[in-house]
């Protein structure tokens, strides 16, 4: 694996008046910190993390200026940053520091709800890691305040359709140059770490990256589309755009009024479809919404409130059993079994939100087995892999896209004179690598898992008489 390095560029920050209201913690000089992952190359990816700092809660030095005109003070913060990123495989550690540049000639002018947002940038390979974020006051090297979280650096390989995270942003504009401290892409795009909306910012604003459209000379036609959803499941705004050119990477950017949406938490999914290569992805980000005075929806009494706060609550009997049998790896026959026994669509939904309550809490909001991350899977082994007799999830690439995820490799071999089509998924992290072949036996595209090397799955070393053609 390549080591981790840190991009060689200044941390940005600047000054903003920013959001009032119970969801900030005031007394804190870290008020929240977030990130987002995009495209540096084939191998590595950026990671921006993005943090808001209270300026209330510096500490400051006065410093003597002396000039032509007299002497004068001005006060200086002696606040630093650190950032760690921890790669919890290999043990290598990515780190970087910056002071907190805030002058000022007296602290009446630092207003309770102003923040300083800044930006550090780092490459990281494809792995899991531990980020940590440390506030350090004057020469100590004792925190005064802290932030740990664990995340997932994916790849974006090269030709392949593939969204970056989202960035949530409290204003994007044409950048005035590019000395603008948030510069990026010819934008001037302001994070708002904090994921918060509503008194003060009554406008969520988003900037994303797509990468691998179309073809590398032609033009192609995509569609961009993104939804918010509410706790309850619930679309309660939507937008779709068809859009064509012949770049392979492009910036979507957005912006959406939410001032008339109850408080609470929401889902922003983003969604692209390229109709020259047929392949579609997806990504999403929950933030808050803080409006006090939007009156919230009722809930019937009686009702079971994390039932109406999960994903199942919009859904038939279908949709819930196939989430349900489509995670069976995760399930155990207790399971399935106790499962098979309900027989009301609102007993359904409740075993499925406590079940996947109780594994995203073992897997973290982010993880492989978590809801977010499964769904994700599901979503697109629907799309890409259905046929013209089955549903994309039931066959034998959906289930093992959706058990073990994106393949590190795919070697794929069209039909010939002599062969049956038929595709080699490699898995490098898995069991020390192991491989998954699938062979279009029929010739209706519906590729059967005939060899595996991953143990607990079906095994026929022999697997090439399969692919051959007999000859007349």
């Amino acid at each position: 694996m390549k080591t981790n390095f840190i991009k060689t560029c200044a941390t940005a920050f600047a000054l903003l008046v920013g959001m009032s209201g119970a969801a900030v913690a005031q007394s804190k000089l870290l008020r929240a910190i977030d990130y987002a992952q995009f495209k540096y190359d084939s191998v590595s990816t950026e990671v921006e993390i993005y943090a808001a700092i209270s300026p209330s809660s510096l500490l400051f030095q006065k410093v003597n200026n002396k000039s032509g005109a007299g002497d004068s003070t001005e006060l200086v913060s002696n606040a630093k940053l650190e950032f760690r990123l921890e790669n919890l495989a290999t043990g290598s550690v990515s780190q970087v520091s910056s002071e907190i540049p805030v002058r000022m000639p007296d602290t009446s002018t630092i207003a309770q709800d102003s923040r300083i947002v800044s930006i550090t940038k780092i490459l990281a390979d494809t792995g899991r890691y531990r980020l940590t974020a440390l506030a350090l006051e004057g020469k100590s090297s004792t925190p005064v305040d802290s932030f740990q979280t664990f995340l997932e650096v994916t790849p974006y390989p090269r030709s392949e359709l593939s969204v970056s995270s989202i960035e949530l942003c409290s204003a994007i504009s044409q950048a005035a140059s590019k000395d603008d401290p948030y510069y990026k892409n010819t934008l001037h795009v302001v994070p708002n770490p904090e994921d918060t909306y509503g008194t003060g910012i009554p406008s969520v604003s988003y900037y994303a990256e797509i990468y691998g459209l179309g073809s590398r000379n032609d033009s192609t036609e995509y569609n961009i589309s993104w939804s918010i959803v509410d706790t309850y499941g619930r679309t309660v705004k939507r937008r779709s755009t068809l859009k064509s050119g012949i770049s392979q990477e492009v910036v979507e950017i957005g912006s959406t009024n939410i001032s008339n949406l109850p408080s609470g938490r929401y889902a922003l999914d983003l969604s692209v479809a390229d109709s020259t290569t047929k392949k579609m992805v997806s990504t999403t980000k929950y933030f808050f919404i803080y409006n006090p005075y939007v009156k919230q929806p009722e809930v019937a009494a009686g009702s079971d409130v994390n039932v109406l706060s999960s994903p199942f609550y919009q859904m038939g009997l279908k949709q819930l059993d196939d989430v349900f049998y489509a995670a069976n790896y995760l399930e155990s026959p207790q399971q399935t079994t106790e499962y098979k026994k309900i027989k009301t669509i609102e007993g359904k939904r409740r075993f499925l939100a406590d079940f996947w309550a109780a594994e995203n809490r073992k897997a973290g909001p982010n993880g492989f087995n978590s809801w977010r991350s499964f769904d994700e899977r599901f979503k697109y082994a629907d799309i890409k892999f259905k046929t013209a007799f089955k549903r994309g999830w039931l066959t034998d690439r959906g289930r093992v896209y959706i058990d073990y995820g994106r393949p590190d490799e795919i070697d794929r071999h069209p039909s010939s004179s002599s062969s049956k089509p038929y595709e080699v998924w490699t898995y490098n992290s898995i069991q020390g690598g192991v491989i998954f072949v699938f062979v279009d036996l029929t010739g209706f595209n519906d590729y059967e898992l005939i060899h595996s090397t991953m143990q607990g799955e079906v095994s026929d070393p022999d697997w090439q008489r399969y692919v051959q053609l007999q000859q007349q």
